[in-house]
């Protein structure tokens, strides 16, 4: 996204307040992140209590995937437009003006279409975590295993 923007604002499609001014929230983590926070959640203590001890890790893994199109997506629009739904709303905070934002999604357009062949696909990950929250025996300020 970065590179398509800057090269608006090369071509002069674009004002450079919009660049800075975007930020894209991405958070990547790994199962090893996630089972380090929860680690660290259950020493924090809160109104004289440890909640992030109730958390319990029941699985975490990490899983890649590849989005393709289908056998007549053969410049895969749907994974463009997926990047671009998550995306977009991040530029558009920024504040284009709507031509500005279509000069973006062109240019953008254009590097992911040097970057992904159809035939491979657009490959990415995701992790996926299954917690269980315990409860606190008010009686005797011990956990139990069942759920909330």
């Amino acid at each position: 996204m970065t590179r398509a923007m800057k090269q608006c604002i090369k071509r002069g499609e674009l004002r450079e307040e919009v660049l800075r001014h975007t930020i894209i929230p991405y958070y990547l983590r790994t199962p090893e992140d996630i089972k380090s926070a929860l680690k660290v959640a259950k020493t924090i203590e809160i109104d004289n209590e440890r909640p992030g001890a109730l958390l319990q890790l029941i699985d975490c893994k990490s899983i890649s995937t590849i989005t393709r199109g289908d056998e007549d997506d053969t410049i895969l629009q749907g994974a463009f437009d997926l990047m671009w739904s998550i995306h977009s709303h991040s530029i558009e905070h920024a504040e284009p003006t709507s031509k500005e934002l279509e000069c973006i999604k062109t240019a953008m357009r254009s590097i992911f279409n040097e970057l992904y062949d159809e035939k491979v696909g657009m490959p990415g990950s995701f992790v996926t975590c299954t917690l269980r929250r315990r409860t606190r025996d008010t009686r005797t300020s011990s956990l139990d295993d069942t759920t909330s």
